[in-house]
């Protein structure tokens, strides 16, 4: 695929790199891939030291989490000009090899092993690993493969990649030469390098024109279940949403989506997504397309918006990051937070959900945040915590992060009186610190103080610096809407039971400990595998909201038919219909936002900034 200003672009960074004084110059043949090892080759920058270390990434931005890739690598070896060997010793830190005579070297040379499908234990994720599959795909984090010299991380890297004929390189770098069998690429540094995944194999690609920016979609499903097309389809509302949303230009010129859809390593048991300034990569179960869809656009919203944050604001912590020490930023609530609200925000204020619908996903946030996370723990001690510490509090990056975004959003609004939010808050900072810039990591309350009101430095010293839990009741208030700690209703319910996922991508009884009255009516059975309900096919992707809207057309004296597929004795599989009239089942719920039917003109002014309702 073709980008925009690709041909300027290869030309500033072949310049870039001829003028520097130096700059590392790697190849990689991915046509030679011996014990799932591929070899690696680095023609080394000039060095004055006498002892160097040579690094590869302990930790990388965005996954919070310590990977040790140097724990994938093998047989590293260094050689001065005339092909000597110098010495190499290991150091104890797995990511480390200390050079010796560093003056005299030329070249190192190791093997580094796929982290997909290694049978040792470690902790990367499956989106920020690598794959080597020959003559399939080669995904390449490029982290897992290529490393650096001590104190020069600075300077410009070469990737030259050696593919099969048939092989296309889906990045969002521009490519400084092709060939029929090879592939270059440059990156100014070390942080652009480890900020550029790429993935080989045969092509299946589509390009979305959004405004001025090229948006690339690739994927890679070994059973042709998912097309690029089909992918790319169902993320055009999303992109131009998120064009609109973002004051009708996206701040790149050029974006890459690159999934790989997994069906051929059953090891793989993570799925989830890892962002970076101009593309984003996914390892996801491969499915039925319309069975995945509804994830892939969830999991690709909340990516995308990442060309915000950090690409466009970010602290020195996150600029010039620290590959072999966890220093990290305190202000999750931002990089993590924000683009978690603005990914769902987005899809109310420009109509592709409706407000009851997006008052029900904070909801749950809120459920989530409250019920299963430590709601006082100070967001920046969480953040600076987050890859040791308080490793198992992460997840509420997305809940309560997003939660704290959106009171800033509507505190903002209400001190504007609807005429400035939390998405106008981003664009001023974005102006402020851009891409080339960063913030100190103290001194961002303060600045968003100056940019805004005395009342938003309270709010981050309560609730995000400080210990205090969020009077939801208070900030929803503003734009009319009740906060319900606690209420007993009744309702229709398919009987209680725990849904799951099999292996082959259907939606199966995966729990029946808390199964209600109803369901003991029904007689569901652990291990059913849902086939339809009243007629309807029961979808993976969406089974949840596919529930949700049948039983909210359920009437008292209707009948609920669900057909099973059910193992009997024998092994074999039995097709069982189960049948019983509906019901209602007393329940309680927790942490329930709605709207309040009568507003005051204050409230549905801000209500109607918030969630663009006046322009519907």
């Amino acid at each position: 695929m073709k980008f925009r200003n690709f041909l300027l672009l290869a030309f500033v960074a072949v310049s870039a790199f001829a003028h520097a004084q130096d700059g590392y110059k790697y190849s990689v043949d991915l046509t030679k891939l011996t014990n799932d090892e591929l070899k690696v080759e680095l023609l080394t920058p000039k060095v004055t030291r006498s002892e160097i270390i040579f690094y590869m990434p302990k930790i990388v931005p965005g996954t919070y989490n310590i990977s040790d890739f140097g724990k994938f690598v093998r047989n590293v070896k260094a050689y001065d000009k005339a092909g000597k060997s110098l010495p190499v010793a290991t150091q104890s830190d797995s990511n480390a090899w200390k050079i010796k005579n560093a003056t005299k070297l030329y070249k190192i040379e190791y093997t580094v092993e796929d982290t997909w499908d290694a049978k040792f234990k470690h902790n990367v994720y499956e989106m920020a690993g690598t794959n080597f599959e020959a003559g399939k795909n080669f995904a390449i984090n490029t982290c897992g493969i290529f490393g650096y010299l001590d104190g020069m991380k600075k300077l410009p890297f070469e990737l030259n990649f050696t593919r099969p004929v048939n092989f296309y390189a889906s990045t969002a770098m521009v490519p400084v030469s092709t060939s029929a069998e090879k592939d270059v690429f440059r990156c100014d540094n070390a942080d652009r390098l480890y900020d550029s995944p790429v993935m080989f194999c045969v092509p299946d690609t589509t390009t979305i024109k959004v405004g001025v920016t090229d948006v690339l979609v690739s994927v890679y499903s070994p059973k042709h279940l998912i097309t690029s097309k089909g992918v790319a389809d169902n993320l055009k509302t999303l992109l131009f949403a998120a064009k609109n949303y973002l004051g009708g230009k996206l701040p790149v010129n050029r974006y890459a989506f690159i999934y790989y859809f997994n069906s051929e390593q059953p090891t793989v048991q993570g799925q989830g997504a890892w962002e970076h300034s101009y593309s984003s990569f996914y390892s996801l179960r491969e499915r039925p397309e319309k069975d995945a869809m509804n994830q892939i656009v969830d999991f690709s919203s909340h990516e995308f918006f990442h060309i915000i944050t950090p690409l466009n604001i970010c602290s020195k912590e996150v600029r010039e990051f620290n590959f072999n020490k966890a220093v990290l930023s305190k202000h999750l609530w931002l990089y993590e937070g924000s683009t978690e609200y603005d990914a769902q925000h987005t899809q109310v204020t420009q109509g592709m959900i409706t407000p009851e619908e997006y008052l029900k996903r904070i909801s749950q946030k809120i459920f989530f945040s409250r019920k299963f996370m430590n709601d006082t723990l100070p967001f920046t001690e969480l953040s600076l915590g987050s890859a040791d510490k308080y490793n198992q509090q992460y997840y509420n990056v997305y809940q309560k992060g997003a939660l704290i975004n959106a009171c800033l959003d509507l505190l903002l609004n209400k001190l504007s009186g609807g005429n400035y939010g939390e998405h106008n808050l981003k664009h001023d900072l974005s102006i402020m610190y851009g891409p080339r810039n960063y913030f100190n990591d103290n001194e961002l309350f303060d600045k968003i103080t100056q940019l805004t009101y005395p009342e938003v430095r309270t709010f981050f010293s309560k609730y995000v610096e400080g210990n205090l839990a969020i009077p939801y009741e208070e900030y929803f208030g503003m734009a009319g809407v009740n906060y319900i700690v606690k209420r007993e209703t009744e309702s229709f319910t398919l009987g209680g039971f725990t849904a799951g996922v099999n292996e082959a991508g259907n939606v199966i009884v995966d729990n029946t400990r808390r199964i209600n009255e109803f369901g003991k009516k029904m007689g569901y059975q652990k291990g059913d595998e849902v086939v339809s309900v009243n007629g309807v096919a029961a979808n993976a992707g969406d089974f949840a909201q596919q529930a949700s809207k049948f039983l909210s057309t359920v009437k008292e004296g209707d009948t609920i038919t669900v057909v099973v597929k059910r193992k009997n004795t024998s092994g074999s599989i039995d097709t069982v219909t189960l049948s019983a009239p509906a019901m209602k089942i007393k329940k309680t719920e927790e942490h329930v936002l709605e709207f309040n039917p009568n507003p005051t003109p204050e409230q549905l002014k801000i209500r109607n900034a918030w969630l663009n309702l006046c322009n519907k």
